[in-house]
C-alpha cells in the first residue's frame, strides 16, 4: 500500500487549503438555488460544502502556524484538536501585524457561518453561505500573502 503524503510545509498546507475550497465550491454547485427565497435547495450538499470549506480555513491557519514557527508539522494533529486551540495560536501570531486581528474575525465568522450554521444547523441562506465562502477565500489570500512574502 502506498504511503499517504502528509503536507509538512506551510506551502503544502496552503495548497491543501486551496484544494479543499475548490472541492467545496464544486459540491455547493450541486445544491441548487431557489432564487425566490435566496436559499440553497439540497441540504446534503450545503452541509458537505460548508464542512469542506471550513476545513480549508483550518488548513490555511495550519500553514500560518507552521510558517510562524508556533507549531511543528508533527504536532499538528496532537495540538490542534479543538477550535479554541486554533484561536489561541492565532492570537500568538506576530509576524503579520494587523492582519492577525482580521484573521481572528474572519475565522470566527467562518466558524459560525459554515461550521455551525451550514454544517450543523441546516443553514441554507445563499447569502450567508456565500459570505462564509468569501471569508475562507480572504483567509487563504492573507495567509498566502505572508507565506510568499508579499506584505
Amino acid at each position: 500500500m502506498p504511503k499517504v503524503k502528509v503536507p509538512e510545509t506551510p506551502k503544502e498546507r496552503l495548497e491543501l487549503a486551496k484544494r479543499y475550497l475548490e472541492n467545496a465550491k464544486e459540491i455547493l454547485k450541486k445544491a441548487g438555488i431557489d432564487r425566490k427565497v435566496g436559499e440553497y435547495i439540497d441540504l446534503k450538499y450545503v452541509s458537505e460544502a460548508s464542512g469542506t470549506a471550513y476545513l480549508a480555513s483550518l488548513e490555511a491557519l495550519k500553514a500560518l502556524f507552521l510558517w510562524e514557527g508556533l507549531i511543528d508539522s508533527k504536532d499538528l494533529r496532537k495540538k490542534l484538536k479543538r477550535v479554541d486551540m486554533y484561536d489561541s495560536l492565532l492570537r500568538k501570531v506576530i509576524r503579520i501585524g494587523k492582519d492577525r486581528d482580521l484573521l481572528i474575525r474572519l475565522f470566527d465568522n467562518v466558524y459560525s457561518l459554515l461550521h455551525i450554521g451550514g454544517y450543523y444547523r441546516e443553514l441554507r441562506s445563499k447569502k450567508a453561505i456565500d459570505d462564509g465562502f468569501e471569508k475562507v477565500e480572504r483567509i487563504i489570500r492573507i495567509v498566502e500573502k505572508h507565506i510568499n512574502g508579499r506584505h
